[in-house]
């Protein structure tokens, strides 16, 4: 997201978000890493059971449920 700060200064004012900078919303190199895993990318919690973690979360509804608290405080819009 390098360079990219005006443009999310532009979508903050437009939205009249809570004024963040680029780099306090996410750590991006890391939602790099994570959100471009390819399609051959293989997860497994079997390993994670063995050893005895058992508790899960569904991906898919805590990635929305971040993503509306994140919209509640108006840091997206």
């Amino acid at each position: 997201m390098k360079g990219k700060e005006s443009v999310w200064e532009e979508i903050v004012r437009e939205n009249q978000l809570q004024p963040t900078k680029l780099n306090e919303v996410a750590v991006w190199p890391y939602a790099d890493l994570v959100l471009n895993v390819g399609g051959s990318h293989l997860a497994s919690m079997n390993k994670s059971r063995e050893h005895g973690f058992l508790g899960f979360r569904n991906s898919k509804n805590s990635f929305i449920s971040w993503i509306n608290r994140l919209k509640f405080y108006r840091i997206v819009p």
